[in-house]
């Protein structure tokens, strides 16, 4: 397997991850701020910040290692189609 989706699917996974985290910390602030007052719950809200900082910055992060073009992408599908439109898969007029 390539290297490339290796790692998109693991920065995938962990985004997926920081972002169940963010929506577990919100919904334990909400649950506990009438029973444990206003610290706890600004604590839980804390912990979703930086769990969304996180998603955010592995988000990123993806965007620059994910494998464009090739079995991730519609590249292979688009050259068929044109291959079988055109006999041909060139995309610009010869000169």
């Amino acid at each position: 397997m390539n290297p490339r989706i290796t790692w998109h699917r693991v920065l995938i996974t962990v985004v997926v991850v920081f972002l169940v985290l963010t929506v577990g910390f919100y919904a334990a602030s909400v649950l506990l701020a009438p029973a444990d007052g206003r610290n706890t719950a600004g604590l839980f809200v804390g912990w979703a910040m930086f769990s969304m900082i996180g998603a955010i910055i592995f988000g990123i992060i993806d965007f620059f290692v994910r494998p464009l073009g090739g079995r991730s992408g519609d590249a292979d599908v688009m050259a068929a189609a044109e291959e079988a439109r055109t006999g041909s898969t060139r995309t610009q007029q010869t000169r």
